[in-house]
């Protein structure tokens, strides 16, 4: 039985409230122990097959469970309708219109706002959270590990761990590779970056694949330029589907917790 709660909290780019998943230790209510947070988007694809983009989840509880290692909350903030504007700071670059139909990006502060100035502080008074910056991570995937990326550095002093799957930097990668190459990114923080050598999100482009890897192997070099001391990169056979980041995920919580 996975031990989920749900909260709902108010969102500037959204008249209606944002639902948010909780995924607590099996143990969470027999203790009076203080977990690291895991922060995370596209809530709803995280921990339930019924709920997940193509019926297929994370399986993180699962994930958590076999490894014995889930002494810790995982926090999903749900997707919208919006969810393209909201995971990028920057407009789309005009190629991206070629797969969307429109122009999209450009919230993504207002989501990161949330986030910070929301979402945290109210899992910290309402949750047992070790709530310190060597406490708390943040992850997601394609255009959910673009705003998370963003969202670390522009707030340097929050998350010590950031997890980066399947990187979109696509959506506006010069803006993406400036605003990092200008940030005086913190050389303590730790990213785990992993990216498919089959990935797509334009089947009409027989060169998508090369795109996604290199948006995150552009990431990986700044990094590295950048002096930051602890990189984990990989890169597999998969496809751009949840079933890939759910198998990756294993290595990103193990590497958490360095048994890599």
């Amino acid at each position: 039985m996975k031990n989920i709660r749900f909260e709902a909290l108010p969102i500037a780019t959204s008249n209606s409230p944002r639902k948010i998943r909780i995924l607590l230790p099996e143990d969470y209510e027999k203790t009076n122990q203080k977990y690291p947070v895991l922060y995370m988007h596209d809530g709803q694809n995280l921990f339930e097959d019924e709920t997940s983009y193509g019926n297929h989840s994370w399986g993180i509880d699962e994930t958590l469970k076999s490894l014995g290692l889930d002494q810790i909350i995982v926090v999903g903030v749900d997707n919208s309708d919006l969810r393209l504007f909201e995971y990028s700071p920057w407009r789309s670059v005009p190629e991206v219109r070629k797969i969307t139909a429109i122009d999209t990006g450009g919230l993504g502060d207002v989501y990161a706002d949330f986030l910070i100035s929301q979402l945290k502080p109210f899992i910290d008074l309402n949750y047992r959270t070790l709530s310190d910056y060597e406490h708390t991570m943040i992850a997601g995937s394609s255009m959910g590990a673009f705003i998370s990326t963003y969202i670390a550095v522009q707030y340097p002093n929050v998350f010590k761990i950031v997890g980066v799957f399947s990187l979109a930097s696509w959506f506006n990668e010069p803006k993406f590779l400036e605003f990092l190459n200008s940030s005086s990114i913190d050389t303590d923080q730790r990213y785990f970056i992993s990216i498919g050598s089959k990935e797509s999100s334009n089947e009409a482009d027989s060169n998508f694949n090369q795109i996604y890897l290199n948006n995150s192997r552009n990431l990986k070099k700044l990094l590295d330029d950048k002096q930051v001391k602890d990189i984990f990169y990989m890169e597999t056979e998969d496809v751009h589907h949840e079933l890939a980041w759910r198998k990756v995920f294993k290595d990103f919580i193990l590497w958490v917790n360095k048994k890599v």
